[in-house]
């Protein structure tokens, strides 16, 4: 009760105050007509403000966002549902929801006579402009009287996580990508080509009969059997340079961003295809071990939407899965790759596209890459840019006249 008298408004106090000089100067006169007018205004506030008191102080709400995750330039939808946890009905309830700025402007609305033990629900829209984790709320409620002459406003302390995660475009042209996965890729690509090129070896005690390679047995007099083949897995590494000098631009639309935006988008096509994926930086950071099906792309998308840029630079040393590099047009950041006689696909951002004079030429850069065992394509900040760089990449056209046939378990 306190607390809805301090909130008693100007418009009230005024009321107390002319009630207070009505009842001074009608005891002074004797006019009992003008007492009661009195009594009537100094009491009118104050009953106003235990009504207030009674009926809006009971409150729930609790918050939905639509996405969970939102990638960054989208709008998700929060539904915003109130409880009245009073016995009696409400009034006129103001809302303001807290929203930082780089989700939009907080929503104000208002909600009119909440029933007893009931649930108002609103809807209002957050546009996502910067990448990270960012928070919606406090709710702050304000309970206003029919009268204008209390208002008591009461806040919540409860807030709904926001994770804005890196845009992502739809990729396509793994048909080519899916024939560069771990295991004996040199047998696996003779195994593709017919069963003259396998490469038979001599029968040894236990060997299954099954496997016996009956036309090189004829050929050499001796039992031979075909080898046996590792299991074809299809295990990615997505290696990220975050360093912070390799970078240029601010804001969502960044270097660093399309960066990140890249690697998401290959990481969630590959997901998709059945690959395993792992993310690391350049500067030795592992973002994500080992990711697969939905629960990885989640953690991939959550790893990518929290990481920070780094100072140390560092190095891409190509393993024995497919690994695929996502650099910048920078030279300190080209020359962080290293000679690659595995499979490696490079992604690179243009960074000419904001204006950088410490650039290298794309076309020189791809060829550079090309030259040194990478399937390389360039980027930019454009829509549809990700996408095109790769279906270059990972091309037919791109793989045929660069040289590749002669990396084990290329594409002929």
């Amino acid at each position: 009760m306190k607390a809805a008298l301090a909130a008693i408004t100007f418009r009230g106090r005024a009321l107390i105050a002319v009630g207070l000089g009505l009842g001074v100067g009608a005891g002074l006169s004797g006019q009992r007509d003008v007492l009661r007018i009195a009594v009537l205004l100094v009491v009118l506030p104050l009953i106003a403000a235990a009504f207030v008191a009674r009926t809006h102080l009971r409150l729930g709400a609790r918050r939905i966002v639509t996405p969970a995750r939102v990638p960054v330039g989208t709008t998700a939808e929060v539904e915003l549902v109130l409880t009245n946890l009073s016995p009696i009905r409400t009034g006129t309830l103001l809302l303001e929801d807290h929203v930082p700025a780089d989700l939009g402007i907080s929503a104000r609305r208002v909600i009119e006579r909440v029933p007893p033990q009931g649930l108002r629900a609103t809807r209002y829209p957050i546009h996502a402009e910067r990448r990270g984790y960012h928070e919606v709320g406090p709710l702050a409620v304000t309970a206003i009287d029919p009268f204008g002459m209390v208002r008591l406003r009461r806040s919540f302390t409860a807030t709904e996580g926001v994770l804005v995660v890196p845009w992502i475009e739809e990729l396509d042209g793994t048909h080519e990508a899916d024939h560069r996965a771990t295991g004996d890729a040199a047998t696996a690509s003779l195994a593709s080509r017919g069963d003259d090129d396998v490469i038979p070896r001599e029968y040894q005690l236990g060997d299954d009969l099954r496997r016996v390679h009956w036309r090189a047995t004829a050929r050499t007099g001796a039992l031979m059997v075909r080898r046996e083949e590792r299991p074809w897995t299809r295990q990615a590494t997505i290696v990220i340079d975050l360093t912070t000098q390799h970078h240029v631009g601010e804001g969502p639309r960044a270097s660093l961003e399309v960066a990140l935006s890249a690697a998401a988008s290959v990481a969630l096509h590959l997901l998709r295809d059945g690959w395993r994926v792992k993310v690391t930086s350049t500067d030795g950071r592992t973002l994500v071990p080992q990711a697969t099906g939905a629960p990885g792309a989640a953690a991939i998308l959550e790893a990518l939407a929290l990481v920070d840029a780094s100072t140390q630079a560092g190095a891409v040393h190509p393993g024995p899965d497919l690994t695929i590099a996502v650099l910048t047009s920078r030279p300190d950041s080209l020359l962080q790759v290293a000679t690659t006689r595995q499979h490696g696909i490079a992604l690179i951002v243009d960074t000419a596209a904001w204006h950088d004079s410490a650039t290298t030429s794309t076309d020189k850069a791809t060829d550079r890459l090309r030259a040194e065992g990478w399937q390389a394509a360039a980027l930019t900040d454009r829509a549809g840019s990700i996408a095109a760089a790769w279906r270059t990449a990972v091309g037919g056209d791109s793989v045929q006249n660069r040289g590749f046939a002669s990396h084990p378990g290329s594409v002929r």
